[in-house]
């Protein structure tokens, strides 16, 4: 995803108008949620997530007109304390993308999204370190989603405060997968290292209303956790998910649609527990699409309509956060959860087919 983020990037670049370049250091006091019992009594700590952003503004009319707004890319690094002795301190490294949906004189509002990488020093052992089932491996997925109201205090200096949501999970490769969620208010500092006026461009008026067939395929392994008679055993997942898609807003879609995936892990749970277990799973769902630029946000609550499917809750959600590589083409992740507990991450693709205008 950083090749393919970083090729666009140059390619995007060459063709700007003016690019801006800018730096920003942004510090975040977070909540942990979680409805699980055991885990209650990491609701009083307050996670401290501090980052460095180098990110690039495109000040082009290709980019105008691709959603009537200025977008801001670029990579970021993080340190995450826990404030916590058994969940320790965590280093982010990932990739973002924020489109201005509003830029009038000094103010600007923005919705960004980013993923990337999680490197852990704590994380679950049945020994040492029992209660922490957040995290059971010390590389990890973050995926952050915020909104944000910047204001300029000078040519080169300006300071944004937010809220931010942030998700950190293995994506399903060893048990405990219990994925932490934290939220919290950020606040930021920026400075522009090159300097350029943004040109004052005409609003293309919306005209989309496009109703067409939003395709994913996705796919990864998870892992089931070693008890005294088992080893621990690792399987793929893998499926196709499809959504008939209104838009009904220059950001927004709406649509119904439903999926299709295996899953390796229902054989072993089956032979462990002697239970029928589909691998196979059908499901269908409502489905959101949120078009921010290049940044495409989705969420489906889907309801199960295969029998056996090793879950005691009938519904699910499934979240994507993907890139858009080329028109229509879209690569990224999605997230399967039941309520806070996240299943699984997967790599997945998405293609758009229009059916009308």
């Amino acid at each position: 995803m950083l090749i393919i983020f970083i090729f666009v990037q140059h390619r995007l670049c060459a063709q700007a108008d003016s690019v801006i370049h800018d730096l920003s250091f942004t510090t975040q006091q977070a909540t942990i949620w979680t409805e699980r019992s055991s885990l209650q009594v990491f609701k009083r700590d307050h996670p401290r997530f501090l980052q460095l952003d180098w990110g690039i503004i495109r000040n082009t009319s290709k980019t105008w007109e691709y959603c009537n707004c200025y977008l801001r890319n670029g990579l970021s690094v993080g340190y995450i304390d826990f404030a916590n002795s058994q969940l320790g301190q965590a280093v982010t490294v990932s990739a973002y993308t924020e489109p201005y949906l509003v830029y009038t004189g000094r103010v600007r509002f923005s919705i960004r999204g980013s993923t990337g990488l999680v490197f852990l020093n704590k994380v679950y052992d049945s020994l040492t370190n029992p209660a922490a089932i957040f995290f059971s491996t010390k590389m990890s997925f973050l995926l952050t989603l915020s909104t944000n109201l910047s204001y300029q205090l000078s040519e080169r200096f300006w300071i944004t405060g937010g809220i931010q949501l942030n998700h950190i999970s293995n994506g399903g490769r060893r048990a405990p997968n219990e994925g932490m969620n934290f939220m919290g208010a950020t606040l930021s500092l920026s400075y522009r290292l090159t300097t350029s006026s943004f040109f004052k461009r005409p609003k293309m008026k919306y005209r989309n209303t496009m109703l067409g067939l939003m395709i994913h395929g996705f796919g990864n392994s998870h892992t089931v956790q070693a008890t005294p008679v088992y080893l621990e055993e690792s399987r793929a997942v893998a499926g196709i998910n499809i959504g008939l898609i209104k838009r009904v807003g220059r950001l927004t879609g709406l649509g119904i649609g439903g999926e299709y995936y295996y899953d390796g892990l229902n054989q072993v749970y089956q032979q462990r527990y002697n239970q029928p277990m589909q691998t196979g799973i059908g499901s269908v769902s409502l489905q959101h699409y949120l078009f921010l630029g290049k940044l495409l946000f989705g969420q489906q609550l889907a309801w199960y309509v295969t029998p056996g499917t090793g879950n005691p809750q009938a519904t699910y959600q499934r979240y994507w956060l993907e890139y858009e590589v080329k028109k229509y083409w879209y690569a990224g992740f999605s997230l399967k959860a039941h309520g806070d507990h996240s299943d699984y991450f997967a790599f997945s693709v998405g293609r758009i087919i229009k059916l009308s205008r």
